[in-house]
């Protein structure tokens, strides 16, 4: 497959503020940026201005303040109650009424509405003409003098020479019947209307188009619109924001990129690559910035060495107190900790084997130390431990069976078993990656003889992982008569088969021992569990990914190492059922993966979208997708007993992220449990890509 080649684009990161960070409430009713590029925020106690990364008050602004909007000439008007003046308190004005909005048309003129009555800007803010009717949401001016107002019930527009007012609704035009509630216009007079059933677009004379003549209209119940600088359209629902940024469309709703999902306020900086969207819970800055793959890939490095390392090298999820403070809570000792820390081990190896850089590889040795940890300190020859803790660590010393006591050079610990095939696989994979791209040759021997002793161990205990209690564990299961012939075993059947002939295949690899390729072929000829890996996937309406991870992981060494063209069909099969099957996911590492072993179409370009569309943040929040109304609904997960999920997964900046063991499919996460994950889920992909020749850059 040809090597294809990225440029740059466009990142974007956020940033929330809330009182913690200055300012007066979290209730925001207006934002602006004034003219040497400050963010300002208009609350319902007063307004604040955003300097040296927090959120100073105003002391001449101390109400509510609804409205702030900087006119062509850079001045920053506010709008308290019924006053209106500049961000110096100068051009000072008490108007009839609680000012609405204040708008600019192409001309330069300023206009200002309040709840009763139109204003123009000629020195200072004069009657222009009383408004009749609904109290106004939203205005824009456009043109030389043209006015539009979401009234409501109309879209009122003010015009001709002796100004008057004319409602169009769905008696005087083609516009459907609906509520409008905001309103933006571009310089030809083309306007977009947002109402409480999503946005039309008007040609300001008798030309509407809605949803159902473009489908990608949002059709959400709409606060606010703003038209970018750039051409960008921003619309703010009561869920979130829709941004449109030439033909692509992103959906923001709240919990990752907005404190929560109502908008009350839009504005965006001079550069168009600022924008605030002020909610009643706080102001999200989104910038846009532009970065490489490779410069995404250092940085979610730097992010996971930052946060993510616990102990002597293990790297696992951080479960946070606070979500805008990384340092808060602490890294996870997880029931997968050689899975988890292995996978970051992979991506780290491969950067080496591109890059050759030294913190790579540093990096990936410490990760390979902690894994040479837990295969050894059970003190049971070639059984390993799931995780380790010591003295004061979260659950040391609780008495809970399945952890036992043990020491090493730096101190007592527990270590804990009922290993799962899941550890198998991250040890096999990640130790065959080390052991190829960053060994020394005394490094290669200990691994080899680590990764010999597992095999030796499971041979010995009749295909299983024996634990210290005598007994198999729960899931660490190759048996040939369990995997053939019993249907207790049929779901793992095909992903155990591909499970044990990669780790006997590593095993040899690295020792060079015949006994472990005899009973490779064995398994083969006799067990039929090359054939049984052309299967491995078994329909389970997307409910279950554990053994797509484990799928995929595992076939990294044994594709690499297998040159039977007869053996290698068999696993290649296998890989494009399951690749095809896994397809609707847009997962990055399987499609790159898919690409790298068949030498065929994987959509490339569809997993580093997804690549290029993972958040800054790799965090699991609470996300609430299924709010919307654009989805499409999958409901055969309902046999297996679990609730309707999405035909296709959502962008990775949509979606409720999750590590690759996790169902990509689902719209919503419920857990309030807040999780900083590491960078596997963007470095394997990626490096592996580079390394392969998928990607360049």
């Amino acid at each position: 497959m040809a090597k294809i080649t990225y440029k740059p684009f466009k990142q974007n990161k956020r940033t929330i503020y809330t009182t913690r960070n200055g300012l007066p409430s979290d209730n925001v009713l207006s934002a602006a940026f004034d003219s040497s590029g400050r963010a300002w925020v208009g609350t319902d106690k007063g307004a604040a201005v955003l300097e040296n990364g927090r959120f100073k008050a105003v002391e001449e602004f101390c109400d509510a303040v609804q409205v702030l909007f900087t006119d062509d000439k850079g001045t920053l008007w506010v709008g308290s109650g019924n006053v209106v003046c500049t961000s110096e308190g100068k051009n000072r004005q008490e108007l009839d009424s609680e000012i609405v909005s204040i708008s600019q048309d192409h001309s330069g003129n300023l206009r200002l509405i309040t709840k009763n009555t139109l204003y123009r800007y000629d020195g200072e803010f004069v009657f222009w003409h009383s408004n009749d009717g609904e109290i106004p949401l939203d205005m824009c001016a456009f043109g030389d003098g043209e006015v539009y107002i979401a009234a409501g019930s109309s879209l009122k527009t003010a015009f001709g020479k002796r100004l008057r007012w004319f409602a169009i609704n769905n008696e005087t035009s083609d516009m459907p019947e609906t509520q409008v509630q905001a309103v933006a216009a571009d310089k030809f007079g083309m306007l977009w209307v947002g109402t409480e059933d999503g946005v039309l677009v008007y040609d300001s004379r008798n030309h509407w188009v809605s949803k159902k003549d473009v489908n990608s209209l949002c059709s959400y119940n709409i606060k606010k619109i703003l038209f970018g600088k750039s051409g960008k359209r921003y619309v703010g629902t009561d869920i979130g924001i829709m941004i449109y940024d030439g033909a692509k469309r992103s959906f923001y709703i709240g919990g990752y990129w907005l404190p929560t999902g109502e908008v009350t306020a839009l504005a965006e900086n001079a550069d168009g690559n600022t924008l605030l969207v002020g909610t009643p819970k706080g102001v999200s800055c989104i910038e846009t910035v532009m970065m490489t793959l490779a410069d995404k890939a250092k940085h979610y490095s730097d992010m996971t060495e930052k946060y993510n390392v616990r102990d002597i090298g293990f790297v696992t999820n951080r479960d946070l107190d606070d979500i805008y403070d990384f340092s808060t809570g602490g890294v996870e000792i997880s029931d997968n900790d050689g899975l988890w820390t292995g996978s970051y081990l992979i991506g780290q190896a491969y950067r080496y084997a591109v890059t050759g850089e030294k913190e790579s590889l540093d990096i990936a040795r410490r990760s390979m130390k902690a894994l040479l940890l837990l295969m050894k300190i059970t003190g049971i020859p070639g059984f390993t431990a799931r995780a380790i803790r010591r003295p004061g660590e979260r659950g040391y010393g609780n008495g809970n069976p399945e952890w036992h006591p043990a020491k090493d050079d730096i101190s007592e610990l527990e270590w804990k078993g009922e290993t799962s095939s899941d550890e198998m696989v991250g040890h096999f994979t990640a130790s065959s990656c080390y052991f190829d791209f960053c060994a020394t040759e005394e490094e290669k021997k200990e691994i080899s003889d680590a990764i010999c002793a597992i095999v030796d161990h499971i041979l010995s205990h009749d295909y299983r992982l024996c634990d210290a209690d005598g007994l198999p564990t729960t899931w660490a299961n190759w048996n040939p008569d369990d995997l053939n012939r019993s249907d207790r075993w049929y779901w793992e059947r095909g992903i155990n088969s591909l499970e044990m002939l990669c780790f006997l295949k590593v095993a040899y690899h690295m020792s060079g021992d015949e006994k472990y390729n005899a009973e490779y072929l064995r398994l083969i000829k006799e067990e039929h569990y090359a054939v049984n890996t052309m299967s491995r996937k078994v329909d389970d309406a997307h409910t279950c990914h554990i053994d797509d991870n484990l799928g995929f992981l595992i076939s990294i060494p044994l594709l690499r190492y297998e040159t039977d063209p007869d053996i290698l069909h068999c696993y290649l099969i296998g890989m494009r059922e399951h690749w095809e099957y896994e397809r609707a996911e847009h997962n990055p590492f399987w499609n790159i993966l898919y690409g790298i072993f068949t030498d065929e179409c994987s959509e490339i370009d569809v997993g580093v979208n997804s690549l290029r569309e993972m958040p800054l943040d790799l965090m699991e929040l609470k996300l609430m997708n299924s709010v919307r109304n654009d989805l499409v609904w999958d409901y055969s997960p309902e046999k297996y007993g679990e609730p309707p999920q999405l035909k296709e997964s959502l962008p990775y900046d949509e979606k409720p992220l999750a590590n690759y063991d996790c169902n990509q499919f689902l719209a919503d996460r419920l857990s309030e449990r807040k999780i900083l994950l590491d960078a596997s889920l963007y470095m394997m992909p990626y490096w592996m890509g580079r390394y392969y020749g998928l990607i360049g850059e």
